[in-house]
């Protein structure tokens, strides 16, 4: 629980940033998820880096600060 509230707390992923979770999560209640792998990739790259060089996972893609970074 401390660690959603910390999410929550540094900002929202990036719109570009997709994982598997995105699509075995859907539908499912809040709260509830089922494992994903970790692994993510930009929607605009297709790689798993984004068009500023930088490697694409759950804690740099919430960075405003990168270039590339667009609010969901």
């Amino acid at each position: 629980m401390a660690d959603e509230q910390q999410t929550i707390q540094t900002g929202e992923r990036c719109r570009s940033l997709l994982s598997k979770g995105l699509y075995i999560n859907h539908g499912l209640p809040p709260g509830q998820e089922a494992a994903g792998d970790g692994h993510f990739w930009c929607g605009k790259t297709q790689t798993i880096f984004g068009p500023d060089d930088q490697l694409c996972d759950g804690e740099n893609c919430r960075n405003a600060a990168r270039t590339c970074y667009e609010t969901p």
